[in-house]
């Protein structure tokens, strides 16, 4: 259990990083499943994402494929591995985070937005779950384009989808905002794909 490595540790910073994750599975590990030739992943990276070397270097990691297949699993265990290298990061479905900023900025809850925005900007992982799953009207696109660049190039960024990439500019209400926020998503990021059939069966 990763309560238990670090307490074991004695480490009250490595707890509260735990805490403040909000991870969906925080038991989460990586286990013979990634190797199953079903599921078609590319192996070497993988392991290579697997030491978290990429958090260190600012590199995203873009994650898609069917519902089930086991893609909110592996980004859950990397977010341990990473938990166990003591770095701070959050887990964020898109919809929730999205629609909180929203809520936030509507009421004139400045202070609230701001500081949502700054933690955001300063954890070493962002996680978003479920990207494509809400209506980008033009206020999400500008919320999600400003998270994306306090980000760019310091700081790693997960984006989970069913969606294929090759699809993501339709999900933007407004083209400028698709063009600014996938440009700094996708460059120089790492790429999955889960196939296989679906795990919950």
């Amino acid at each position: 259990d990763i309560n238990y490595v670090y307490l074991l540790n004695g480490s009250s910073d490595g707890y509260s990083h735990l805490k403040k994750a909000k991870l969906k599975i925080p038991g989460a590990t990586f286990d013979e499943k990634l190797y199953d030739p079903d599921r078609q992943l590319d192996i070497p990276t993988i392991e290579k994402l697997n030491t978290c070397t990429w958090i260190d270097e600012g590199r995203n990691l873009v994650v898609t494929g069917m519902t089930g297949t086991g893609k909110t699993y592996y980004v859950n265990a990397l977010a341990v591995a990473a938990l166990k290298q003591f770095k701070e990061e959050r887990y964020y479905s898109a919809s929730k985070l999205l629609l909180e900023l929203s809520a936030h900025e509507q009421v004139d809850d400045s202070l609230k937005f701001l500081g949502i925005m700054e933690n955001i900007a300063q954890v070493d992982l962002l996680i978003i779950d479920d990207f494509g799953l809400m209506n980008l009207d033009v206020e999400k696109c500008r919320h999600l384009f400003e998270i994306l660049d306090s980000r760019e190039s310091r700081k790693s960024t997960v984006i989970v989808s069913q969606i294929p990439v090759k699809e993501w500019y339709d999900l933007f209400k407004d083209c400028t905002y698709a063009d600014a926020c996938l440009d700094r998503v996708l460059c120089k990021a790492y790429r999955l794909e889960f196939k296989g059939e679906s795990l919950r069966n």
